[in-house]
């Protein structure tokens, strides 16, 4: 079993973080793992996106051409990744997001996910950890991993001065699926 996995959003909402995150616990659960990133030369502000690619086998080929889940945070990263979904895949987006699309926009042949990772995030004191929220969404919607062992992935690569944030946002994340 082989997924394809992109996380997706504006530079500085922690796209490339919560992909280190995922994939700390991919392996730590026995998956192979390879990941990709990319962002604007702008960083802040500019298009970011990470790609997981977990395996339960050795990964040979590290092509990507189509997510089997996507987790996205910003309106552009939207207009500009969805197209790479796979036909009936999971697409996890910011409420703000979808509800900003126009009907048109929307994928219908994909499963999507309202996550209100703006909101928890911004309830829970800072912007920034809508990722983890997201993150944690996806975990408890799919069980690829325990909220567990994204705890575990936290508090192992997280500077400790932000690990209580964090672990407040996987907690949001998980109670709003």
């Amino acid at each position: 079993m082989q997924t394809n996995i992109m996380i997706s959003g504006t530079g500085g909402q922690g796209i490339l973080a919560a992909a280190d995150f995922l994939s700390e616990a991919l392996f730590r659960n026995g998956f192979h793992v390879v990941g990709t990133r990319s962002y604007g030369a702008e960083a802040r502000g500019g298009s970011a996106q990470s790609i997981v690619i977990a395996s339960d086998v050795e990964i040979h080929d590290i092509q990507f051409e189509a997510s089997d889940a996507m987790l996205i945070l910003s309106l552009p990263a939207y207009k500009k990744y969805i197209g790479v979904a796979r036909k009936s895949s999971l697409v996890m987006v910011d409420s703000h997001v979808l509800s900003r699309l126009k009907p048109e926009e929307v994928r219908k042949d994909v499963e999507q996910v309202a996550v209100p990772a703006a909101d928890l995030a911004e309830k829970l004191g800072n912007p920034i950890v809508a990722n983890m929220v997201i993150l944690a969404a996806y975990t408890k919607k799919t069980g690829i991993i325990t909220l567990d062992q994204l705890r575990n992935a936290v508090k192992t690569l997280m500077r400790p001065q932000f690990r209580d944030l964090n672990l407040k946002a996987i907690e949001a994340g998980a109670k709003s699926i």
